[in-house]
């Protein structure tokens, strides 16, 4: 009887314990609802920006109790919208020309028992480097013929001056010439005839 009554008491004080293990262990589950991973991932160097960042957590999430907030290189902060959220895991999508550097996005959330977790990542990321944009080669552009009418010139008053021909300036030299002769020939015969004059006399 005595054996019995030990058993009892054996089985009703190990199956307390159980619960109260139990009920100890449930609270410390619940405490632990914590970020598992994340895209890009903590302390991330980068070659260039993240199209999206995403967060994913070991439980899933409140989709209205849902923030994230960005820190910029310069120490700016601001919200970032919330893209979507799926279960455990919220994504943003990383706005276009953000500033390379070293980002933090800090995370507040609640999971769907109500615990609330927060923290924050960081990464980086380089200036993408310039593409050398193909040069274009423009044509000079050809020069288009002048709307205005052509300059005509003008007639000159009065008649046009005779041009000399060469014809007369022959005629005239061969006249000269001829004149020339005559009077050299008149000249020998006035001498020749002085000279008879004075023969005749001597005579």
């Amino acid at each position: 009887m005595k054996r019995a009554l030990g058993s009892l008491v054996s089985t009703a004080l190990l199956g307390l314990g159980l619960v109260l293990g139990g009920a100890a262990i449930a609270p410390s589950a619940h405490a632990h609802s914590e970020l598992v991973s994340s895209d890009p991932a903590d302390g991330a160097a980068l070659d260039a920006p993240p199209a999206a960042v995403s967060f994913t957590f070991n439980e899933d999430l409140l989709p209205d109790f849902v923030r994230f907030i960005a820190t910029d290189p310069s120490g700016q902060t601001g919200d970032l919208p919330v893209s979507s959220v799926e279960g455990p895991t919220a994504a943003i999508d990383w706005p276009a020309g953000a500033p390379a550097g070293e980002w933090t996005v800090s995370y507040r959330v609640v999971s769907q028992d109500g615990h609330p977790i927060e923290g924050a990542i960081t990464f980086s990321y380089a200036a993408p480097s310039p593409t050398a944009s193909p040069t274009r080669t423009t044509a000079a552009p050809t020069e288009s013929p002048t709307s205005a009418a052509p300059t005509s010139v003008a007639p000159t008053s009065g008649a046009p001056s005779p041009s000399v021909s060469p014809a007369a300036d022959t005629t005239s030299s061969g006249v000269s010439g001829w004149a020339m002769t005559a009077i050299a020939v008149g000249v020998i015969v006035i001498v020749a005839v002085i000279i008879a004059l004075i023969a005749r006399r001597r005579a």
